[in-house]
């Protein structure tokens, strides 16, 4: 392929990513009332989460439970957090800052 080629093709998907993440913003007055993307955003974020911590918790090597003792407890922050406060943001942070203090020995366990 040719420079040109190379140059065209990331104009190309550029536009395309701009697009996609204009689209929101521009169709908003359509969709905003619109019952399926309302009933996403109550459930996505929960979703979001759920898929995230599954991953985490299946990219670990479980030879015995202590070994998992620290995502446990940072999964029991961020569900705790979830339940009593319904900010998906805040409990993503407080679980993110538990796991990593108690990977980092900041707390002195």
């Amino acid at each position: 392929m040719s420079e040109f080629d190379y140059l065209l093709a990331a104009l190309i998907m550029g536009v395309v990513t701009f697009g996609l993440r204009a689209f929101p913003f521009v169709a908003r007055g359509v969709i905003a009332h619109h019952r399926r993307i309302q009933v996403l955003g109550r459930r996505l974020p929960v979703a979001m989460m759920v898929l995230l911590t599954l991953y985490a918790m299946g990219v670990h090597q479980w030879s015995a439970p202590v070994d998992g003792s620290n995502q446990l407890i940072a999964v029991a922050v961020v569900a705790a957090l979830q339940l009593w406060r319904r900010q998906a943001l805040l409990s993503i942070l407080a679980g993110t800052l538990v796991y990593m203090a108690l990977m980092n020995g900041w707390l002195g366990f």
